[in-house]
């Protein structure tokens, strides 16, 4: 689920103004990934992973699986319409619903292009074969001869896997496993084996993050390949721009940068 709205009907309070700015309420989970704003900034719901967020640090998405979810042959044909698809796990077990509010990419083969919400799936071994449940119909029918299927994780966080804490969010690594999300703007608990953690990041305008290489006013920045969770300036065909810097940076400082995700 996605979409905007004002902050103040937000499930829980971005500011602490009451209510606690994180959350353990395990309903949110049908919530995470929805914005909200506030004047020119806004904000998305989270599930953290399995280590503590503080605020100011640049966020990714889960780590992703990889190669072995990637490129996946399909098991059975689907037709136009078709609400299910039926894929061979390439070397890597998935857990029932691990890929909830994740992607199906069409990515080769007949049917390429297509982007398909996944709605549930059940558990599959490391080489067997998953019928996955799907929010968005199929346009263009799928083969088992040419059509591929690449699988990405509910870039926001998910409950599903071994544990809670296995396809939650984290700080962004000097080397990215994942899409970058926003900039903390409160410390977030960790989600543990057994107990949800949820909380809010900064997606656009104004916000403290920590700083790395003493980034220039008005240059591009980018995620650090230095110092995890920070940010410096952006270095062409390196990472993706994630925003701009307003005021000169200070290295390992917490300072104002536009954020534009």
């Amino acid at each position: 689920m996605s979409y905007i709205t004002d902050f103040k009907s937000a499930p829980f309070n971005l500011f602490g103004v009451k209510g606690g700015v994180t959350s353990n309420d395990a309903s949110l989970a049908t919530l995470v990934g929805s914005r909200f704003s506030s004047g020119n900034r806004e904000f998305v719901l989270i599930q953290n992973g399995g280590t503590a967020l503080v605020a100011g640090n640049l966020i990714q998405g889960p780590v992703s699986i990889g190669a072995n979810h990637t490129g996946l042959a399909v098991a059975a044909a689907s037709a136009i319409g078709a609400t299910t698809i039926t894929v061979t796990m390439g070397g890597t077990l998935c857990t029932a619903n691990q890929y909830q509010g994740g992607y199906a990419v069409i990515s080769a083969g007949t049917g390429i292009g297509q982007t398909l919400k996944i709605a549930s799936h059940p558990a599959g071994t490391s080489s067997g074969s998953v019928v996955l449940t799907l929010e968005d119909p199929l346009s263009v029918a799928i083969d088992i001869a040419t059509s591929k299927v690449s699988l990405t994780l509910n870039p926001h966080g998910s409950q599903y896997g071994t544990t809670f804490a296995t396809s939650g969010c984290v700080v962004c690594p000097t080397t990215l496993t994942g899409p970058v999300l926003g900039v903390t703007i409160t410390p977030i608990p960790a989600t543990t084996a057994t107990v949800l953690s949820y909380g809010f990041i900064q997606t656009k305008g104004a916000v403290a993050c920590l700083n790395d290489a003493g980034t220039a006013i008005g240059l591009d920045l980018m995620p650090s390949s230095n110092t995890a969770g920070a940010v410096m300036t952006y270095v062409v065909a390196t990472k993706s721009r994630v925003g701009t810097s307003t005021v000169a940076g200070e290295t390992t400082k917490a300072q104002i940068i536009n954020i534009q995700l």
